[in-house]
């Protein structure tokens, strides 16, 4: 039995097969002298073949993905004391202008429990209705307390977006208070707390109280209890109570002395612009405070070496 037949060479091929055609032309003759059924196409050996991937989708997904990582950081609270003096600061500014327009005060709620028992043993008899005002600023207050503690202990309390998210709503309320007074809808003078009680006046009120409930809830998430930021009664006792108060270097003294003297200056800012241009100037300061405090969030370092929140963003 002869085997020549299951041998071919290139002999047998036409003369140019070895010569004049590409080593892939080549190939798809053998292929044929062999009788193959299945042949695929051949790359050319004088051809190129690039893939090119979409590189603008590819860095459009890289960018949201390191954004993603960035907001869900961790942040370190160190040196985040300076942002809660900041806010002293502001409620300073915003309970001396509140008090003074309104009869009522927005952040210190034990001003409003006062207020409160008086309307309820009927006194001051002027007023009418005072005590109400200091109701809804005290309901406000704790509704607003839970709210920002549940959302932040379900979204992470240290989260980049969660501080965020929640110094956005206090600008926002400042804002809203603001614009409402520089547009007159909301009466700023101080007479009109004196001589009655106007409703719409509740609507600032709620707002003021709304912010100022997120501040304590942050300065309690970041662990600066020194600094609740809304009153100065325990600060000035453990202050005063502090054994290392002369001690030459004491940073929660320190803490508490800033703290102090935040919101002493915010009121006393607040009471000169007031009387000078008006009640809104001293609104649309306290919101542009806060819009930084905002901003700094954003910007605010990560916490080290802690799971998923590692540096993501140059």
């Amino acid at each position: 039995m002869s085997f020549e037949k299951n041998f071919i060479t290139f002999d047998q091929l036409p003369p140019s097969s070895t010569t004049d055609r590409p080593p892939g032309d080549v190939e798809r003759g053998v292929s044929r002298a062999l009788g193959a059924t299945d042949e695929l196409p051949a790359i050319s050996a004088y051809s190129s073949f690039t893939a090119v991937d979409d590189l603008e989708s590819v860095s459009d997904f890289s960018i949201r993905t390191r954004a993603a990582r960035y907001f869900q950081e961790q942040v370190d609270t160190e040196r985040s004391d300076l942002l809660l003096i900041a806010c002293s600061f502001i409620s300073g500014v915003i309970d001396s202008a509140a008090f003074n327009a309104w009869g009522s005060f927005a952040s210190m709620q034990t001003g409003n429990v006062v207020f409160l028992a008086l309307g309820v043993s009927g006194q001051p008899p002027e007023p009418r209705f005072r005590w109400a005002k200091s109701l809804i600023a005290i309901a406000t207050f704790i509704s607003a307390v839970l709210f920002f503690t549940h959302a932040s202990r379900l979204l992470g309390p240290l989260r980049r977006s969660t501080l965020l998210a929640s110094f956005m709503l206090q600008t926002g309320s400042i804002l809203a208070s603001s614009i409402l007074v520089e547009t007159g809808i909301i009466d700023s003078e101080i007479s009109s707390s004196i001589h009655g009680v106007h409703w719409l006046q509740m609507v600032p009120i709620t707002l003021l109280a709304f912010q100022a409930a997120g501040q304590i809830v942050t300065s309690r998430m970041v662990q600066v209890e020194e600094i609740p930021t809304v009153v100065l009664t325990t600060v000035l006792a453990d202050l005063f109570i502090d054994p290392r108060l002369l001690a030459k270097t004491n940073l929660v003294r320190n803490r508490r002395g800033a703290t102090v003297l935040a919101l002493f200056g915010g009121a006393m800012l607040s009471g000169a612009l007031t009387k000078a241009i008006g009640l809104s100037c001293s609104l649309w300061l306290a919101a542009g405070i806060k819009g930084v405090i905002t901003i700094c969030w954003a910007l605010w370092r990560p916490k080290a070496n802690v799971a998923g929140s590692r540096r993501c963003w140059p």
